[in-house]
């Protein structure tokens, strides 16, 4: 497979979050994954895969429409209600009920014993008022909701945004990131709240890797050019019902009630001050069989507790953290505001988050201050080291910037080294506040968001639908030739008992076109039907949905090759090309005597191209004068689009070529690695196999 290369890809805007710690027995176990914060391995490491001058024809997306999405008409879709609604349903109805399961949640700031009818859960005094050994506060105005007479209630809730947070997936695609649902309050008495639902999509197809979470990031592409009640349809059913193969988004096991205990639900709290932030997981508590879903506080990941900072605390977790910091002072160093970040292991992380007082524990600068300690200087040895300008102060601001309070309103306009962090919307990222927008009302996001961290998150989408991805695990035996109709890839094994196969560009998804086939050689597609060749001299075809296979013509003598235009198919045999229609019948040799033909051949709307040994010829597809189109050595496949001729070489590595068919040098598209032997284009896409046996289908983006 082709080498990662540098592409980094956004974090930081934190919408919401917090946290609190609480496992109950009956709770999948979390894995060794460090947690992150809002900062994931697809938004700050290498992952586009190695590309020469990358896509000559990019696919690119509308980022209020693919990355954030906050139409009020769209919204109007998820109710808190129907959200919580469809977990309580996923866990049988029984145990808390949808009004219960919201108070309950808030029920986790009020102390024990909270009310009656919620069962026993988590209260703010649990362990003496500490979570994790840090503090837990109560927060009674916000806990007051647990009442079942409460003015501030479920449906006091709307949602304001749908966040595709593709940036957050690990780059080996254990899971394909988080699609996250905020609700703010917009009715029921004073004061401001908000809930974020953070669902972690689990990936199906963990054989492709990363590029097993393709289709989710197909889907939120076409958002781009859908209507708005279009993507409202849409973006219900992918929460809602989930996309083919894939979860819904809204399911008990996204948020935290699964074996890496990833995904979460945090809340931005404000009815009374101060603006705090905590973060939770569902837990299923099943004794005596009868299961009960409940919100378990849980540490806000990213947020060490401030003390930690302080050069002469204490704490018995200080000195370990002073030590684990140093080894993060290279990646807080780096020099993008979108991509500098850290690893906080989570003895290390609070309970809580304010993003509202200054000099008190949150606040990391005034934690550290500004006097000569053994802390300060291990972080300025280590900045000298990798030789970077900034500051023992700049780095822990950095720290700051990356907690759930510095990102919601402590690190506004803060200078971090080499650049000012970006705004909040006064304590938010996702407001609840509405403007005019192209497609109708919407609600409000950040500066932040819209300046800094939503174009990064873009980038990071477009760069993954562009780089190359398999269509295919490493699994494929004996591949010979590939076709594309630009939705799907095409691709026959040549064995005595071989197969067609086909993939979708977008899924992966692999079936089975022809099986127990002798010997076929080369392929073919119109986009309705699929067309091969076998070494017996038979050409035949079947639809490209599957279905009765159709023998077209038989008892050739050396066939080769095969391509078609629509109209007509053209294939190589014995050193001449012939044209037949599509759905067979009489044979017209265009060309005969050529010497060193191969059997590679392609058309489009005007020419067809062969390989002549370490040649390309042109000729009209009607008959006509051929010409020299280039020498080019090691050629193992060719494709024409109309625009340019796609040529694979299989050196070490391999390339494609693009060569534009009026002339001129050839674009170094991408490096397609290593027994590159057959190449296609059709539609956006170019498509080749890698016959390494195994081998595999490769595509990417023209």
């Amino acid at each position: 497979m082709s080498k990662t290369s540098l592409r980094a890809a956004l974090a930081a805007g934190a919408l919401l979050w917090v946290g609190c710690q609480g496992q109950d027995l009956d709770e999948p176990a979390a894995g060794d994954k460090t947690p992150i914060s809002d900062r994931g391995e697809m938004g700050v490491t290498n992952r586009s895969r190695e590309q020469g001058l990358g896509s000559l024809s990019p696919q690119t997306v509308d980022a209020r429409r693919s990355v954030v999405v906050t139409e009020a008409a769209i919204l109007a879709n998820f109710t808190l209600t129907n959200v919580l609604g469809q977990l309580v349903a996923q866990n049988g109805g029984a145990g808390l009920n949808t009004t219960q399961l919201f108070r309950q949640l808030w029920d986790t700031q009020n102390p024990a014993t909270g009310q009656a009818d919620l069962q026993p859960s988590a209260h703010c005094n649990d362990n003496t008022g500490l979570l994790n050994g840090f503090p837990n506060g109560c927060r009674p105005s916000e806990g007051a909701q647990a009442n079942p007479g409460s003015i501030t209630n479920i449906n006091s809730y709307s949602a304001i945004g749908l966040y595709n947070r593709f940036d957050l997936a690990p780059a080996n695609g254990a899971d394909c990131g988080e699609y996250r649902v905020v609700f703010g309050k917009t009715g029921g008495g004073g004061g401001r709240n908000f809930i974020i639902f953070e669902a972690t999509l689990p990936n199906p197809r963990p054989d492709l890797g990363i590029d097993g979470c393709r289709p989710v990031q197909s889907f939120w592409r076409d958002l781009s050019t859908k209507t708005v009640a279009d993507r409202a349809t849409a973006l219900r059913d992918f929460y809602f019902t989930g996309l083919p193969g894939f979860s819904p988004v809204l399911h008990i096991n996204n948020y935290g009630f699964n074996p890496a205990g990833v995904g979460q639900v945090r809340v931005n709290m404000f009815i009374n001050g101060p603006w705090m932030l905590k973060e939770f997981k569902l837990q299923r508590q099943c004794p005596g069989g009868a299961c009960t879903l409940k919100f378990a506080p849980v540490t806000v990941k990213g947020n060490p507790a401030g003390r930690l900072f302080n050069p002469t605390s204490t704490h018995p977790q200080a000195a370990g953290f002073r030590a684990h910091f140093i080894t993060q002072v290279e990646e807080l160093a780096v020099p993008n505001v979108n991509t500098f970040n850290y690893s906080v292991p989570d003895q290390f992380n609070s309970a809580q988050s304010d993003a509202q007082s200054f000099g008190v524990e949150d606040d990391y600068q005034a934690q550290f201050g500004s006097g000569a300690s053994t802390f300060r200087t291990a972080i300025q040895t280590e900045l000298t080291r990798i030789g970077s300008p900034l500051t023992p102060n700049q780095v822990v601001a950095r720290a700051q910037a990356l907690s759930c309070g510095g990102c919601h309103e402590r690190s506004n306009s803060a200078p971090v080294g080499g650049f000012s962090f970006p705004n909040s919307a006064g304590f938010v990222h996702s407001s609840e506040n509405l403007q005019a927008g192209p497609d109708g009302n919407r609600f409000a996001v950040s500066s932040a968001l819209t300046n800094t961290f939503i174009p990064f998150r873009k980038q990071v989408v477009e760069d993954f639908l562009n780089a190359d991805h398999p269509l295919t695990p490493v699994s494929r035996f004996d591949m010979s030739g590939s076709a594309t109709d630009g939705r799907f890839g095409y691709w026959v094994e040549r064995r005595p008992a071989g197969v067609v196969m086909k993939a979708s560009l977008d899924s992966g998804s692999e079936s089975v076109l022809a099986f127990n086939r002798p010997e076929p050689m080369a392929v073919a597609t119109d986009g309705v039907s699929v067309y091969w060749t076998e070494a017996a001299g038979t050409i035949l075809k079947v639809s490209v949905n599957g279905g009765t296979i159709s023998t077209l013509i038989t008892g050739l003598t050396g066939l080769g090759g095969i391509a078609t235009d629509g109209t007509n198919l053209f294939f190589t045999q014995n050193g001449g090309i012939v044209r037949m229609a599509v759905g067979g019948g009489a044979a017209t040799p265009l060309i005969t005597g050529r010497v060193g033909m191969t059997g590679r051949l392609t058309v489009d709307g005007a020419n067809l191209f062969w390989q002549e040994g370490t040649t390309i010829q042109r000729m009209p597809k009607a008959g006509g004068a051929v010409t020299l189109f280039i020498s080019q050595a090691a050629i193992t496949g060719l494709a024409s689009d109309g625009t340019r001729l796609w040529v694979a070489e299989d050196l070490n590595p391999g390339n494609v070529l693009a060569f534009p068919l009026a002339g001129g040098a050839p674009t170094a598209t991408f490096a397609a690695a290593f027994n590159i032997n057959s190449i296609s284009a059709g539609g956006g896409h170019v498509v080749w196999t890698e016959n390494r046996n195994p081998g595999v289908v490769m595509a990417k983006v023209k």
